[in-house]
Protein backbone atom coordinates (compact mmCIF):
# COMPACT_ATOMS: atom_id res chain seq x y z
CA UNK A 1 0.00 0.00 0.00
CA UNK A 2 1.64 3.38 -1.05
CA UNK A 3 1.96 6.06 1.82
CA UNK A 4 -0.25 8.29 1.56
CA UNK A 5 1.29 12.30 1.57
CA UNK A 6 0.59 14.39 4.92
CA UNK A 7 -1.47 17.06 4.45
CA UNK A 8 0.27 20.93 5.04
CA UNK A 9 -2.81 22.20 6.36
CA UNK A 10 -3.29 22.23 10.08
CA UNK A 11 -7.38 21.40 9.49
CA UNK A 12 -7.02 18.89 6.88
CA UNK A 13 -3.74 17.41 8.82
CA UNK A 14 -5.51 16.68 11.85
CA UNK A 15 -8.31 15.81 10.24
CA UNK A 16 -6.42 12.87 8.32
CA UNK A 17 -4.73 11.53 11.49
CA UNK A 18 -7.94 10.81 13.20
CA UNK A 19 -8.62 9.10 10.17
CA UNK A 20 -4.91 7.62 10.13
CA UNK A 21 -5.91 6.48 13.27
CA UNK A 22 -9.35 5.17 12.72
CA UNK A 23 -8.12 3.53 9.62
CA UNK A 24 -5.42 1.69 12.18
CA UNK A 25 -8.02 0.67 14.85
CA UNK A 26 -7.16 3.09 17.41
CA UNK A 27 -8.08 6.77 18.70
CA UNK A 28 -7.06 9.49 20.75
CA UNK A 29 -9.04 7.87 23.69
CA UNK A 30 -7.21 4.59 23.36
CA UNK A 31 -3.91 6.26 22.82
CA UNK A 32 -4.51 7.82 26.59
CA UNK A 33 -5.78 5.01 28.18
CA UNK A 34 -2.54 3.44 26.76
CA UNK A 35 -0.28 6.09 28.48
CA UNK A 36 -2.99 6.38 31.62
CA UNK A 37 -3.40 10.61 30.54
CA UNK A 38 -6.74 11.94 29.53
CA UNK A 39 -7.60 12.82 25.94
CA UNK A 40 -6.91 16.11 26.06
CA UNK A 41 -3.41 15.55 26.98
CA UNK A 42 -2.88 13.45 23.44
CA UNK A 43 -4.81 15.63 21.40
CA UNK A 44 -2.44 18.75 22.73
CA UNK A 45 0.14 16.86 20.15
CA UNK A 46 -1.91 18.36 17.26
CA UNK A 47 -1.51 22.01 18.13
CA UNK A 48 1.76 22.09 20.37
CA UNK A 49 5.49 20.43 20.01
CA UNK A 50 4.70 17.63 22.22
CA UNK A 51 7.67 15.15 21.40
CA UNK A 52 6.30 12.55 22.97
CA UNK A 53 2.61 11.91 21.98
CA UNK A 54 3.81 13.18 18.88
CA UNK A 55 5.79 9.43 18.62
CA UNK A 56 3.26 7.64 19.73
CA UNK A 57 0.52 8.78 17.22
CA UNK A 58 2.75 8.74 14.56
CA UNK A 59 3.92 5.10 15.55
CA UNK A 60 0.18 3.96 15.75
CA UNK A 61 -0.25 5.22 11.73
CA UNK A 62 3.31 4.11 10.61
CA UNK A 63 4.73 7.57 10.15
CA UNK A 64 7.61 9.36 11.80
CA UNK A 65 6.71 12.40 13.85
CA UNK A 66 9.06 14.48 11.46
CA UNK A 67 6.62 12.78 8.48
CA UNK A 68 3.64 14.51 9.57
CA UNK A 69 4.72 17.71 11.61
CA UNK A 70 7.91 18.59 9.58
CA UNK A 71 7.37 22.37 10.45
CA UNK A 72 8.20 20.99 14.25
CA UNK A 73 11.21 18.69 12.96
CA UNK A 74 12.86 20.93 10.45
CA UNK A 75 16.81 20.49 10.89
Amino acid sequence: MARQKVPTDTREKNAWIKYQLDLAGCSFAKIAREGNVSRTVVRRALAIKYPKWEGVIAKKIGYTPAEIWPERYAA
